[in-house]
């Protein structure tokens, strides 16, 4: 007969493999949500990096081709339309002037950007993922910035600017990071 004296059996068993499993699963249940926050708002803060330096440039391409020294002497401050923003922003639709934003333009990575004339410059407001991705929160994914008639940002806020502004002052200041909250004098709500 067939003996097994002077084997020694080596291995795990089912249930250290099943405390293993456990330990792993919970520690990544605690570390995904926090990566995946992170790199949603490394997104962010690219795309509104990106669409403020088209808004720059479209701003100054104004001043050159136009040949005008100031923002407010351009056709598209005279009367904002889709003709007119054509030379300067690449469209993907036409826009259309939304109550209390402005002019609505729909960016090449899906973003909106709103554009108004105000006070010899250009007012814009960004929702650097598009208004049907959420979270649609100011400070997070929406945005406010004011360029002057030099289209330079001005970074004169005062305690009466929208969220927004606030906000985007925050990033600039903060080397376009996007802070994981903000003082109460800049809470996150939706505008």
């Amino acid at each position: 007969m067939f003996s097994y004296t002077g084997y020694k059996k080596t291995g795990f068993t089912l249930a250290e493999v099943l405390i293993t499993l456990g330990v792993i699963g919970t520690v990544a249940a605690m570390t995904i949500p926090s990566l995946m926050m992170n790199y949603q708002r490394q997104v962010w803060e690219s795309k509104l990096k990106k669409t403020y330096s088209i808004a720059t440039n479209a701003c100054e391409r104004m001043l050159i081709e136009e040949n005008v020294s100031a923002v407010n002497e351009t056709d598209v401050y005279a009367g904002i339309t889709n003709e007119k923003l054509r030379k300067y922003f690449k469209l993907m639709s036409d826009g259309a002037e939304v109550s209390g934003k402005g002019f609505s333009i729909t960016l090449p990575d899906g973003g909106v950007l709103y554009l108004t004339a105000a006070e010899n410059g250009f007012n814009f407001i960004t929702d650097v993922n598009g208004t049907a991705t959420r979270p649609n929160v100011a400070g997070k994914d929406i945005f406010e910035f004011r360029l002057d008639k030099d289209c330079a940002y001005d970074n004169s806020v005062g305690e009466n600017a929208s969220t927004g502004a606030k906000a985007f002052k925050v990033v600039v200041e903060n080397d376009w990071k996007i802070p994981d909250s903000y003082s109460s004098s800049t809470s996150n709500t939706e505008e």
